[in-house]
């Protein structure tokens, strides 16, 4: 992405930068950053300053790693994105810097104060667009190395398409996706925050939520399908996002979906009762022989005179259904079934 050592290429145009070493203390989280964004929300909705950011942050895994790593390497191995006082790119390596010169003073350690009392920054310019920004980070963070998580990435693209009015269309072409995977990234994530879910771990089952044609389907026939999944998703009767693929199975059977979720079974339970009465949902030559028997069982009058009109005069055609009679009766005389 850089093409100069003070300068970033994006979108056709070169953005000059400075490395600047910054007072912590003049410095500002962005509770725009997916990361910062996604520690806040697992508080609910509320208002918060930057030092209840920081507070939020100190509490994360990965902060407290990051301290560790810092502290072993005694300082930063790339520097802070910044635009005026805010850490745009950055904000968990700030807080480990204020937590470190925090310990540092509490030890009264003027060396170790003075240490972390600044960190390196490369600063942008104050007219630099919310796109140029956008760009800049998501080619870091979304189709970079360094990658935020799923639900952050979500997060950043909803803040991109309702905050910033982005067209999806012009989202996937700055990330390199398709418009349907922005639209299902953002949707995943609106249904999350809209039922609380707070758990950024099950963003993967809602993403199999939303992508599923069989579920889509089912809920507009029942507009509290996708609800009831959720109430499921929420209280743990998936043992893996995959299982979701599979839903539409337990829909199928009244008994199956009844347990599932009214009783509130585990999922793998409830598709046990499913191919258990249902074999067809179970293996593809059950599927096979339960599609066979139900087109011939829902033939019509007219169907059956036509078919009967064209075999007479074709024996090719002739041919195909005195083989279907005789593998029928070759195969249900191999399982012992008599008529």
């Amino acid at each position: 992405m850089a093409s100069g050592k003070n300068e970033i290429a994006i979108l056709n145009k070169k953005i000059p930068t400075t490395i600047e070493d910054i007072e912590i203390s003049k410095l500002r989280f962005w509770v725009e950053n997916p990361r910062v964004n996604s520690s806040i929300k697992k508080l609910g909705d509320i208002d918060i300053d930057d030092k209840d950011v920081e507070n939020i942050l100190r509490n994360e895994e990965h902060v407290k790693e990051l301290y560790q790593e810092i502290k072993r390497h005694g300082g930063l191995i790339e520097e802070i994105l910044v635009k005026g006082d805010v850490v745009l790119e950055g904000n968990s390596r700030l807080c480990a810097y204020r937590m470190l010169y925090e310990k540092a003073e509490q030890s009264k350690d003027e060396d170790e104060m003075l240490k972390w009392l600044y960190i390196k920054s490369k600063k942008i310019p104050e007219d630099t667009t919310d796109e140029e920004i956008f760009t800049i980070l998501g080619t870091l963070h979304i189709k970079g190395k360094k990658q935020w998580d799923t639900f952050e990435k979500a997060a950043y693209l909803k803040k991109m398409r309702d905050t910033h009015n982005y067209p999806s269309s012009k989202i996937a072409e700055l990330i390199g996706e398709s418009k349907s995977v922005v639209d299902s990234s953002i949707m995943a994530h609106d249904l999350m925050v809209d039922n609380q879910v707070y758990d950024l771990s099950k963003y993967s089952y809602f993403i199999e939520l939303v992508k599923n044609r069989s579920i889509n389907i089912e809920q507009e026939k029942d507009g509290q399908t996708r609800n009831k999944i959720i109430k499921a998703i929420k209280n743990n009767q998936f043992n893996k996002a995959e299982e979701i693929r599979d839903v539409s199975k337990v829909l199928k059977d009244k008994v199956a979906k009844r347990t599932f979720f009214e009783e509130q079974i585990k999922f793998n339970d409830a598709l046990d009762i499913a191919t258990d009465r249902h074999p067809e949902l179970a293996g593809a030559i059950y599927n096979t022989l339960k599609k066979a028997s139900t087109i011939l069982s829902k033939m019509e009058v007219s169907e059956i005179e036509k078919i009967k009109e064209e075999i007479s005069g074709d024996a090719n055609k002739k041919y195909i259904i005195r083989q279907l009679q005789k593998e029928v009766k070759k195969f249900c005389k191999s399982l012992g079934i008599q008529e």
